[in-house]
């Protein structure tokens, strides 16, 4: 055993966000009135990624987004609610679409490949399995019941006060789990925040690259794996 804990991202690393985004449209057209067609989910879409670029929130490396990250999330799905209750002619009560769009999303576990939960949980006997997300608190701990048996600590960026890529946010996990960074080793999809802020606090870094996208130049993390079993050889 090479390292002690192992630290897993959920959306896109142990659960399928695509999966649960997509419920909470399904939920979101309902809630609106609006049927849930083609046409519902691409103004749906184009809405979001415009409005994630205007609060911000695809620029996760700028310490000001960092700060206030769950303002603009909470801001920026309030307003993209009222746009696409806007360009289909509805009206809507924002906070109910809100809540019911939430309520969506933390019924959705669909694990990211068939055997994630039972390697997972071969992976718990050995070491100590940390889970560390971006999110709302509640939402997110509702989605991980299956894993939260085999799990030691849970950290959700909603809950203690900074979100990844920040150092502070890994560093926290350093301090309550009272570990140093080379027994760790942080497994995520994301580039830019799992891997770039795992890096920032030292912490040897495993990039998930579930989709198999090409990498241009030096990989930027210690290891990389396709499918999650990989792990057992080497973590």
């Amino acid at each position: 055993m090479k390292y002690k804990y192992l630290i897993f991202d959920v959306d896109g690393t142990l659960l399928n966000f695509n999966t649960a985004y997509s419920c909470a449209q399904q939920t979101v057209a309902k809630s609106l009135g609006i049927d849930f067609s083609g046409e519902f989910i691409r103004i749906d879409e184009e809405l979001s990624w415009k409005l994630w670029d205007e609060f911000g929130l695809s620029h996760v490396e700028d310490e000001t987004v960092q700060e206030n990250y769950h303002k603009l999330y909470d801001a920026y799905l309030r307003k993209h609610f009222a746009s696409v209750a806007q360009a289909f002619g509805v009206k809507a009560n924002i906070d109910t679409v809100l809540q019911a769009y939430y309520a969506a999303l933390a019924s959705s576990h669909e694990w990211m490949e068939p055997d994630t939960l039972d390697i997972y949980r071969a992976l718990s006997e050995p070491h100590k399995m940390i889970i560390a997300t971006n999110g709302i608190g509640q939402i997110q701990r509702s989605r991980l019941q299956d894993f939260l048996p085999m799990t030691a600590g849970l950290f959700i960026s909603e809950e203690i006060g900074c979100i990844k890529p920040s150092k502070g946010f890994f560093t926290r996990i350093l301090d309550r789990v009272q570990c140093i960074p080379d027994e760790c080793l942080m497994i995520g999809d994301s580039l830019s925040t799992d891997i770039a802020g795992a890096k920032k606090a030292g912490i040897p870094t495993c990039w998930y690259n579930f989709k198999q996208k090409p990498v241009c130049g030096d990989l930027p993390a210690d290891y990389c794996i396709s499918v999650i079993k990989e792990l057992i050889s080497f973590a």
